[in-house]
């Protein structure tokens, strides 16, 4: 007999206009743009400004996303209760809001204290947002054509890439008029943009028909997080490695000689490629071929990383910018494809809370490990984004040994 499948199990998820699936997990892509692309990822474009103007040390830099790293963690252990006790509609509105506020409130203060606290605060909002958007974006995914399914959980991730990409056109500009001195600009700039996407994404999951509060998670036993191990630790091994790239790849460039222009053009690229992400790795999430969609993204991934530390020709800088982030996104879909397949629809939200919590976890140790190398010497920041890309491929290894999975099995 065949198992029920997952997908056709839960009702449509639409607006009851009849919006687009793929025009509502762009509204609520608008969430990971100012959870990730922003609250995230836009701190390797402030942290040289940031590190010249406060005296900061490589390992102070990294604290600092340490920092929002275990603030991530946080928020991705509470979720569960959040979503259990408010549903995830609730959930992503709120958090969503908190992160665009504490993304602004960064610029009040150049104090270590006040920096690590708003850090921290961004990483616990982000992770509610992006989890809580994540479940969204499942939901709709749900509800539309077997065809187009891969493409809405792409779409909502490849958010977080266009705040890279806006991100890339405008901050190495604006930081280039005002000098070290103006980091605090950059973020004032980002928190208004984070409030006008707000509207937005607010608007988006006020379209999707989410179950009642208490009815988005169901509980994971040991017999249904065994068989998804394997892309349980090459996700432990993306959240490692991706970060230091994340982190430091523009610090280690402009070391090398890579002006404005360079930059800009290398972090709008890296968002480009993210957000044309979904045309190409759509139908690869919507096959449901256990790990192995995640293995090609992290190997791609992987590949990306370790191009630089290779050389620093432009043509190896920009590949590399293309290779990670047309990938890096899409790992976090894959997950979310993964877990529609191999769990029930009442567990989906148990599930995307425990793949965040295992990323959550090692992301936080990745720019302290790369900032502490980094201060070992002069090759050191070589040496920690040669070993982030090294991880990266492992966790590749890794993802295509894990099996498919049927829920219910």
């Amino acid at each position: 007999m065949t198992p029920p499948d997952p997908v056709s199990s839960v009702p449509a998820v639409v607006s009851p206009a009849g919006a687009s699936p793929v025009w509502l997990a762009a509204g609520l892509a608008l969430g990971p743009m100012v959870a990730l692309g922003f609250g995230r990822f836009s701190y390797a474009l402030l942290l040289p400004p940031m590190r010249a103007s406060l005296g900061w040390t490589y390992t102070q830099a990294g604290v600092m996303n340490t920092a929002n790293g275990l603030g991530y963690l946080l928020g991705a252990v509470l979720v569960p209760r959040l979503l259990g006790r408010w549903g995830a509609r609730l959930a992503f509105t709120a958090s969503l809001l908190v992160t665009a506020l504490t993304i602004t409130l960064t610029a009040a203060s150049g104090a270590l204290g006040w920096l690590l606290l708003m850090r921290f605060l961004t990483g616990l909002g982000g992770a509610v947002t992006f989890t809580s958007g994540g479940l969204l974006a499942a939901q709709v995914a749900s509800g539309a054509p077997a065809r187009q399914s891969g493409a809405v959980l792409s779409v909502f991730y490849a958010g977080a890439s266009l705040g890279i990409l806006l991100t890339g056109l405008g901050l190495p500009a604006l930081l280039g008029r005002l000098g070290p001195g103006g980091w605090p600009a950059g973020w004032l700039a980002l928190g208004t943009l984070s409030l006008l996407g707000l509207v937005i994404a607010i608007r988006a999951a006020g379209l999707t028909r989410t179950p009642p509060s208490g009815a988005d998670t169901g509980r994971l036993g040991l017999a249904q997080v065994r068989p998804l191990l394997r892309s349980l630790l090459a996700y432990a091994c993306s959240g490692l490695g991706y970060v230091a790239y994340t982190t430091f790849s523009v610090t280690y460039l402009r070391a090398g000689g890579l002006d404005t222009a360079g930059v800009s053009l290398f972090w709008a690229l890296l968002g480009l490629a993210g957000v044309a992400a979904p045309l190409l790795w759509g139908r690869l999430l919507s096959q449901g071929q256990g790990g192995r969609p995640m293995g090609i993204l992290m190997a791609t991934m992987g590949t990306g990383a370790a191009l630089p530390v290779l050389s620093t020709t432009p043509l190896a800088v920009f590949l590399s910018a293309a290779l990670f982030g047309v990938a890096a996104l899409t790992v976090v879909a894959s997950t979310t494809a993964l877990i529609r397949q191999s769990l029930r629809p009442a567990q989906w939200g148990a599930g995307v809370a425990l793949y965040t919590i295992t990323f959550a976890a090692f992301q936080s140790a990745g720019p302290l490990l790369t900032g502490a190398l980094a201060d070992g010497g002069p090759a050191g920041l070589r040496l920690g984004l040669g070993v982030s890309a090294l991880v990266l491929l492992l966790g590749a290894a890794l993802a295509f040994w894990q099996p498919a999975v049927v829920a219910g099995e």
